[in-house]
């Protein structure tokens, strides 16, 4: 065997096993550790280095980032770890005190983040919210610049976000519509180029797009209704951020009256059931449903199938809304219990601030336990890992598989 002779006063050590130690800490150590010298410093520029920490953060660090529901107050986030601690999320200057801010969708790191105009008082000559590009984790912030294709009395009807290990690059999708909602034009903006274009939309023609995104495996998706010569029918559209191509694919078989809500599971596009069984408003329990959706690779047939994944009826009746999957437990909200006001079946709200917040149902164990948040974190929930990638320039290798 070849021995090696090291000399106590320069100990060294191999830099990959260096590489593969510095990868596993928390990002706010690697913060810290930029001033120990200039090798790390620059390694933890490197695309490689924020790769392979964006990998392993995302299979050992996966966080819940939670948005306060009230849009007529300044954002509000706050993330909770795989420990369970939760933690205050500090607003870049670029948002500050700001109204009316909606996070879009959360990608590898980043954020979508978009702005009602009126609440920066900028006059504007078409309804349009200005995009940020948001890492929290390090503080960045981009400004996305401003469309021009948009015409006189079109609306942003619909937008996404994303990245794709295929292209290498984060693309935000927009979708016009006049004020008939009839979808009038679709523009990509591509962060690699730093550029918009206007793109073909032909299967979205007749369809009408509403509730949040979800991006997963590449491509961005969002529930429809497509209408038909009878009725209208719930559908989902999925755009490829490599090919820039939309497809329609079939909403999954839901029971009657549920609420539902795209997630994602195991980087599969998946929906969260929720009813309530028993006789309104005093339901007996709540029924959870999830369904993944799988692409049917040699089937003739059908491309698309819907498996559900878990099913659990011993849930609280009280609950309301899924919000999302995290990890092996879906986000429920409890908003409040129903009071009937009159006899026409006005209702309100009543608080019941002992029960009221969010709620973790493991698919593992079907255990049911409330997520002690403070604050009213229910609106919004989005998977999110800490990570070191820069948005003034995104081109990174995208994490190995």
């Amino acid at each position: 065997m070849r021995q090696v002779v090291v000399h106590c006063d320069a100990p060294f050590l191999p830099e990959e096993i260096i590489r593969n130690i510095l990868k596993r800490l928390p990002l706010k150590s690697l913060i810290r550790f930029q001033c120990v010298c200039k090798c790390w410093k620059n390694l933890f520029k490197t695309s490689s280095f924020i790769a392979d920490h964006l990998h392993h953060s995302s299979l050992q660090n996966p966080s819940l980032l939670l948005k306060q529901n009230s849009s007529y107050e300044p954002l509000h986030l706050c993330l909770i770890d795989c420990e369970m601690n939760v933690l205050k999320i500090q607003n870049p200057p670029l948002i500050g005190s700001l109204l009316h801010v909606k996070i879009i969708s959360s990608s590898y790191g980043l954020l979508c983040v978009a702005i009602d105009e009126s609440a920066i008082r900028i006059p504007s000559p078409f309804l349009c919210k200005s995009l940020l590009l948001w890492n929290p984790a390090i503080g960045e912030v981009r400004q996305i610049p401003r469309t021009s294709s948009v015409k006189f009395g079109e609306w942003v009807y619909a937008e996404g976000f994303g990245f794709s290990a295929i292209v290498n690059d984060y693309k935000i999708v927009r979708a016009y519509a006049k004020y008939d909602g009839v979808i009038n034009g679709v523009e990509v903006y591509s962060l690699s180029t730093g550029s918009w274009k206007e793109i073909e939309f032909g299967p979205l023609k007749g369809v009408s797009l509403f509730g949040g995104t979800v991006t997963a495996n590449g491509s961005i998706f969002w529930h429809v209704l497509k209408s038909d010569v009878e009725d209208d029918i719930e559908m989902v559209v999925s755009f490829d951020i490599a090919t820039e191509v939309f497809t329609l694919i079939p909403w999954p078989p839901l029971s009657d009256g549920s609420s539902s809500k795209l997630s994602v599971y195991e980087d599969k596009l998946a929906v969260i059931s929720l009813s309530g069984i028993g006789d309104f408003p005093n339901y007996l329990y709540s029924l959870i449903d999830l369904w993944v959706l799988e692409e049917v690779i040699d089937s003739s047939t059908e491309r698309w199938r819907w498996t559900k994944k878990y099913t659990c009826n011993s849930c609280p009746s009280m609950l309301d809304y899924p919000v999302t999957i995290w990890r092996n437990e879906i986000v429920c909200a409890y908003l409040g219990k129903p009071v009937f006001t009159n006899e026409s079946g006005g209702r309100e709200m009543e608080t019941d601030e002992e029960n009221f917040g969010l709620y973790l149902i493991n698919i593992i164990t079907n255990e049911c336990k409330m997520l002690a948040v403070p604050g009213r974190y229910w609106g919004n929930g989005f998977n999110y890992v800490e990570s070191l990638v820069p948005v003034g320039n995104i081109q990174f290798e995208a994490p190995s598989s």
